[in-house]
């Protein structure tokens, strides 16, 4: 069956039924008789997909649970309330006391956040590697037990390879866990790819509408059994309502990512035209650096891309003269976004970025092209560029 199709059958009840399965809120679930219950209680150790407790989602979050681990590839997926607290649990059920772990240099910065704030205090020690290592031989130490990747990078877009890294990873037996929310499942599935986990922000493209907060973790081998158990103990689920929304969202999720990426890629060329632009950073254009890897490796692009601007724009003034691009946080909904971003200086040096230039990110959403274009030319036009 074709990915298509299966994003439209997710969790389906018997028919006749509904089209979409039901928001069942439940914390007690009551039986009939004592051997019903420990039957249960049994059953629920090796099978997610039964109604136990509500700490442990009920059968609308299950129904979710299945969706994604079969979007992803894995053996199971778990449910968190935010894509941060799908990561920091994550990290909390592969680490010890004394553990040492790689991040790649272009993470999200709330994981590098998580190690630095939590992580550290409880022994756990970290160190970045560059973006495109294929050979992890030099950063690997005695205590390293895990790697945390994401492609492409937060921000500006690094692509990694994947593959190659990962074949590396497990020749020194390290886990490899891959932040995938810019792939969504949809156009890129890590765990294919050689990574043991994928986690992704479903508050972004799987909800898709701006108004769902989650975030779900897949994963395979060992990984998976750990992760589970952590899930359990720490009393991580997802409300009914959102896994609902979450799951009505990704009936959508191929036809709205294609839009995305196409407009995304208009924009893109079109900035990359404009005099006020130093440089368009979108894995989907040929010039992008690693576009080929990208293109070997995933299907498609999504509405994300960063624009440096040549010194002297004011940002501000730029940003304020927008009308359909909101300014906020987050992005994969179905709106048009802008914000200021500030990668650290090395990655800064390696766009190409000069002393003083400025970079935005955009989200393009499912607007009209003609009047997103129409939008940022009206704001560009009323800049002055300070010498």
């Amino acid at each position: 069956m074709k990915r298509e199709t299966k994003l439209c059958h997710y969790g389906q009840p018997a028919r006749p039924g509904p089209a979409n399965p039901p928001v069942i809120r439940a914390s007690t679930i009551i039986h009939n008789t004592v051997e019903s219950y420990n039957l249960t209680k049994h059953m629920r150790e090796s099978d997610d997909s039964v109604l136990s407790y509500g700490r442990r989602g009920t059968t609308t979050a299950h129904a979710l649970m299945e969706a994604i681990a079969d979007l992803e590839g894995g053996e199971g997926a778990w449910l968190y309330p935010t894509g941060v607290a799908a990561i920091s649990s994550v990290l909390m059920a592969l680490l010890r006391p004394g553990d040492h772990l790689l991040l790649v240099d272009t993470i999200f910065g709330a994981t590098k956040a998580c190690c630095d704030e939590v992580l550290q205090r409880f022994g756990v020690t970290y160190d970045l590697f560059p973006s495109d290592t294929t050979d992890l031989t030099p950063y690997v130490k005695e205590n390293t037990n895990l790697v945390f990747v994401e492609s492409p990078g937060s921000q500006t877009y690094e692509v990694m390879d994947l593959p190659a890294l990962c074949t590396s990873a497990h020749k020194a037996d390290l886990i490899v866990v891959a932040d995938n929310t810019y792939g969504s499942g949809w156009l890129y599935r890590p765990l294919e790819l050689g990574c043991d986990v994928s986690i992704i922000a479903g508050t972004k493209y799987l909800g898709g509408h701006a108004d769902v907060m989650m975030g779900a973790v897949s994963a395979r081998g060992e990984a998976a059994s750990k992760i589970r158990k952590t899930a359990h103990v720490t009393g991580q689920t997802l409300a009914p309502d959102e896994s609902y929304a979450t799951l009505r969202g990704m009936r959508t999720l191929s036809l709205r990512l294609e839009r995305h990426e196409e407009n995304s890629l208009a924009l893109a060329t079109w900035l990359a035209e404009r005099p006020e632009v130093i440089r368009v950073l979108h894995p989907g254009l040929p010039v992008h650096p690693g576009h080929d890897i990208w293109a070997r490796d995933a299907s498609g692009s999504n509405g994300l891309l960063s624009v440096a601007l040549i010194a002297g724009v004011d940002l501000e003034i730029l940003l304020n003269s927008l009308q359909l691009f909101g300014i906020g946080s987050s992005w994969g909904g179905f709106e048009s976004l802008a914000m200021p971003i500030s990668p650290d200086r090395s990655r800064a040096s390696l766009i190409g970025l000069p002393k003083g230039g400025k970079i935005v990110r955009f989200h393009a959403g499912l607007e009209h092209i003609d009047d997103l274009i129409a939008d940022l030319d009206t704001a560009l036009s009323v800049l002055t560029i300070k010498g």
